[in-house]
């Protein structure tokens, strides 16, 4: 099995296949919403790839950031 599907297994395996299917069913419709939104702008595609991917890379960093984040403990 490649250190991919290991990983997302295993992470459904923690958390439960319905949040699991449920998370990944809400990245996908934040995706279509973001290509509708864009569709009728006067871009090229590969400049709406290169938003898209900067977007979600700053998502992914901003999630690091919080993890990394100390936290306060009741």
């Amino acid at each position: 099995m490649a250190q991919l599907e290991e990983k997302i297994e295993n992470f459904t395996k923690t958390v439960g296949s319905d949040l699991s299917i449920e998370f990944e069913k809400q990245v996908s419709n934040t995706i279509k919403n973001l290509i509708e939104s864009l569709e009728n702008c006067l871009i090229d595609d590969d400049t709406k790839v290169d938003y898209a991917t900067h977007v979600f890379a700053k998502a992914l960093d901003d999630m690091v950031d919080y993890l990394e984040a100390p936290k306060l403990l009741n």
